[in-house]
């Protein structure tokens, strides 16, 4: 068994026993390989770091022998000639395929990951042993060098997280004396990591030491005031005034009572959520008694309220035990639908349920079916699939070199009869919830897997989708036809009544506020949670009876009135941040910004502390709500947007190498000729990933992205016509496999005209050889045929020396163009053997006549 160390110094063992690595350059190849974490990397990016811009006369060659000398060392038993199965190659690169508990910084990531769906007796060992792994600083070895840079900061990030998590889980599971020693090592060492001051005070609040904890929240006030001119995070704040309000719901949300016999609490929610923080009125009675959800430092989101549909989850909870459920969970934007789902699931989790949340991206650059991808990489940490098989399209997302080949239909359907087979299994060894967040901005292949997943029953499997009504109705109308059939629970999410208005005006402003107020803005916004946190906040800065009358109708208004009292610096980098999406790497808006990273991250503080973006995760930021990102990139002019997208693009072409759909995206609308090219390959390798997936409506669309992007390429007109008619002719293809053969038909046209106006005849031929998929149904009207394309293609069949597999192809087209009965009355011509002779050479000789 290969084992490869890299938090510390370099280190490889094969059976136990170290073995030598080589020297420094053959090393740095090893080290590139692993900080790719599986991903291919090119040879020329391997070169230029390798030999650090000063590569020999022949560095391929070179390059070749260490990789050489390093597949021996790693694969010391292979035979001589046989390809390796560790250290692969590609047209594009090389990759290290180990397994992930092969690489201790693999292991380590993954650990903090299952960490965070587990319950605390559980994530505690399991954060121990990972945190275990670390020698030393990561990739210590190359310390300094630029490739070796963003890993490992990103493992130095994820350490601290490691860290912080392993004291939440000593909270959870009830030993506070525990982490107090611990936290306070911590703070001293990371003085500006607000989590560790929050857990300090914890512990010592749990431990009867009120005033210290106080004490510990006000030496964390004066380092943000002193270090960063700031005041402290909203989450420490409410801890503050949780203690001296005694409220000890807080407490025992983080850290359970004695007589709770050590009962884990509910893991945090998944990064990308609302946090919740409800009142202990604000539960249902069927919830009555679980954790409460607090906001995440950053987050001013709470929860009131939804005591009625939090009920009726509960309901279809209980249904799903005894065989299966679906509940529909429909608001509009703002209603409160992610944060319903998040305090659903800490409720579900605390039951001992397995829950996995997948969100549908909102906008373009979006992967195919990525919500389940985000929930069943989730749900492989917990229940790992018995066989991969097909599901490596969901499980390896980055992978498309084994992509689907033959029938996509029958290697879709084995897709999805792997993936039911899974989910049953998962569900009846654990109860299993899994959510979809978001559905109206769902593709066709993640309402497809919902179907089925919706579809399994006999085992104690609920399956909630969150969605806005009026957003994509006839995109999901044929979901929600068969899901009626399911009886599913249906939870409508209105506006708060006046009384929870107040609850969360008060919640986020720190004071009561007038009956007088609350009305006005509960009349104004129509108790839309969004609506009235926003509007709160404008109430903030001043007294809030005279402010009332200033806040807008409109929640985009709203909105913009809290952009404009920003600093210029942080609206800017908020823009671009909209620009990219709804989450980014911080990484990527440092180097698009163009500007010293200290300068953006104060920038990006400013507005996680003005609720704006919160962090979700390490190096990420995210919107707090889509309609804040909508706001912020519509008022956008299209020269301005344009610039963005190309800055984010060349960012992160170096950052992101691997993002191919958002790499498309905003190398296409950066609306540039000099990136038209880029756009059209990434466009062309996001289509393939996307195939790989069987979500040919997303390669469709992609496709013809890439048409786009290729129109502005500056190319003689030859060139254009070929580059036009190939990309023509895949997207049919992906047309075909979406089951919209009209659309199909509608593009061969298309091609064909290109190729006409070109009048290159070899163009004509590919345009109609383009179509290979089989379509047993008409793709013309009935009883009429197109008498130009007829004329084409008996012109086309009769030109000498054609490939075989490309007159067989005409011919069937010509077939297919004429009448039932022509084409019959045609295959019956005495000329017909000699012409499709030639089709199948050494298959087939029409007999001499007698």
């Amino acid at each position: 068994m290969v084992r490869v160390s890299v938090l510390g110094p370099l280190e490889v063992t094969i059976g136990g026993e170290p073995v030598p690595i080589g020297r420094r350059r053959q090393r740095a190849v090893l080290g590139l390989l692993l900080a790719a974490r599986g991903r291919t990397v090119p040879v020329d990016r391997i070169v230029e770091a390798v030999w650090e811009g000063r590569p020999p006369a022949k560095p391929r060659s070179s390059l070749h022998v260490y990789v050489s000398h390093l597949r021996g060392v790693l694969e010391p038993a292979r035979l001589p000639r046989t390809e390796s199965r560790l250290l692969v190659s590609s047209p594009e690169g090389y990759a290290l395929r180990l397994p992930e508990d092969a690489v201790d910084a693999w292991s380590f990531e993954a650990a903090v990951g299952r960490s965070r769906s587990v319950g605390a007796e559980e994530a505690g060992p399991l954060l121990d042993g990972a945190l275990g792994l670390w020698r030393g600083e990561a990739y210590a070895e190359w310390a300094g060098e630029p490739w070796a840079e963003a890993e490992t900061a990103r493992l130095t990030e994820l350490r601290l997280l490691g860290q912080e998590l392993a004291l939440a889980a000593a909270l959870g599971a009830g030993r506070p004396q525990e982490v107090v020693p611990a936290a306070q090592a911590h703070v001293r060492s990371h003085p500006l990591r607000e989590e560790g001051w929050r857990l300090l005070a914890l512990g010592l609040w749990a431990t009867g030491r009120q005033g210290d904890a106080l004490a510990a929240l006000r030496r964390a006030a004066a380092v943000c005031a002193e270090e960063l001119g700031l005041d402290l995070g909203p989450g420490l704040v409410e801890l503050q005034r949780a203690i001296l309000t005694r409220q000890l719901d807080v407490l025992a949300a983080a850290v359970p009572p004695p007589a709770a016999g050590r009962t884990s609490p509910a893991p945090a929610p998944r990064a990308s959520a609302t946090a919740d923080a409800a009142a202990p009125d604000a539960l249902s009675p069927a919830t009555a008694g679980l954790p409460v959800v607090r906001p995440r430092s950053g987050s001013r989101q709470a929860f009131v309220g939804r005591r009625r549909e939090l009920g009726v989850l509960a309901d279809a909870a209980r249904a799903a035990l005894r065989g299966g459920a679906v509940a529909l969970v429909a608001g509009e934007g703002g209603a409160g639908k992610s944060s319903l789902l998040d305090r659903c699931a800490a409720a579900l989790r605390s039951e001992g349920w397995t829950v996995v949340i997948g969100r549908c991206p909102d906008g373009a650059g979006a992967p195919a079916a990525w919500a389940w991808v985000e929930a069943l990489r989730d749900l492989a940490g917990v229940t790992p699939p018995e066989h991969v098989g097909p599901l490596s399209a969901l499980l390896d997302p980055d992978e498309v070199a084994d992509g689907p080949r033959g029938d996509a239909t029958a290697g879709r359907f084995r897709l999805h009869a792997a993936f039911t087979r899974w989910l049953a299994a998962a569900a009846a060894r654990q109860p299993l919830a899994v959510f979809v967040d978001d559905l109206h901005e769902a593709d066709e292949e993640t309402l497809a897997l919902l179907g089925r997943a919706a579809g399994i029953d006999g085992v104690p499997l609920l399956v909630v989708a969150a969605y806005r009504p009026g957003h994509a109705d006839s995109a999901l109308a044929p979901l929600m036809a068969g899901l009626a059939r399911r009886n599913p629970f249906r939870v409508p999410l209105g506006g708060l009544a006046v009384a929870e208005v107040a609850d969360l005006v008060r919640m986020l402003c720190g004071t009561d506020v007038s009956e007088e107020v609350v009305a006005a803005l509960a009349e104004r916004t129509g108790g839309n949670p969004f609506y009235v946190g926003e509007s709160a906040r404008l109430l903030m800065d001043g007294d809030p009876t005279a402010a009332v009358a200033g806040v807008p109708d409109g929640i985009r208004d709203v909105v913009r009135q809290r952009l404009a009292r920003l600093p210029a610096e942080a609206a800017g980098i908020l823009r671009l941040a909209a620009v990219a999406g709804a989450e980014t790497h911080v990484a990527v808006l440092c180097a698009a910004a163009g500007a010293p990273a200290a300068e953006v991250v104060d920038a990006l503080e400013v507005c996680v502390t003005a609720g704006l973006l919160t962090e979700a995760g390490p190096g990420l930021v995210r919107f707090t709500h889509p309609l804040l990102r909508d706001t912020v990139y519509s008022d956008l002019s299209g020269l301005r947007s344009g610039l963005l997208h190309g800055r984010l693009a060349e960012a992160m072409e170096q950052l992101r190498p691997d993002a191919l759909p958002a790499l498309a995206l905003h190398f296409t609308r950066s609306g540039d000729p000099a990136m038209a090219g880029r756009a059209v390959e990434f466009a062309l390798r996001a289509a393939e990933l996307a195939e790989h997936r069987y979500a040919h409506d997303v390669s469709a669309d992609l496709l013809r992205q890439a048409l786009d992007a290729a129109e502005l390429i500056p190319e003689p007109g030859d060139a254009r016509a070929e580059r036009a008619v190939d990309l023509l002719g895949a997207l049919m293809r992906a047309q075909i496999r979406a089951g919209s053969a009209d659309a199909a038909a509608r593009t061969r046209r298309r091609a064909l005209d290109t190729a006409q106006r070109a009048g290159r005849e070899d163009l004509t031929v590919a345009a109609f050889t383009a179509w290979t998929e089989p379509t047993p149904w008409l793709t013309r009207s009935h009883g009429v045929a197109d008498r130009h394309a007829v004329d084409t293609l008996e012109r086309l069949t009769a030109r000498p020396g054609l490939p075989p597999a490309d007159l067989a192809r005409l011919l069937q087209a010509l077939v297919d163009e004429l009448p039932g009965d022509a084409g019959a009355q045609a295959r019956r011509n005495d000329s017909w053997p000699s012409r499709v002779a030639p089709a199948i050479p050494g298959c087939w000789r029409p007999r001499s006549p007698r």
